[in-house]
């Protein structure tokens, strides 16, 4: 669920920045599995679904 969600990161090694990829990750409560990573997204996908995430999250606290 979204309320779990604590924090969210883009990231990009050396590879993927030279392939325009990035990485998702998105720490959520709790102590197992608390981290998720997608990799090999496309720079503006990974940004552009940390902002729905960031929306929702807005959301769902307001």
């Amino acid at each position: 669920p979204f309320v779990r969600v604590q924090h969210i990161d883009v990231g990009q090694g050396p590879v993927e920045r030279w392939f325009g990829l990035s990485h998702l990750i998105v720490h959520t409560s709790g102590t197992h599995n608390s981290t998720v990573t997608l990799p090999g997204l496309h720079a503006d996908l990974a940004a552009a679904m940390r902002e729905t995430i960031r929306r929702h999250i807005q959301t769902d606290f307001a």
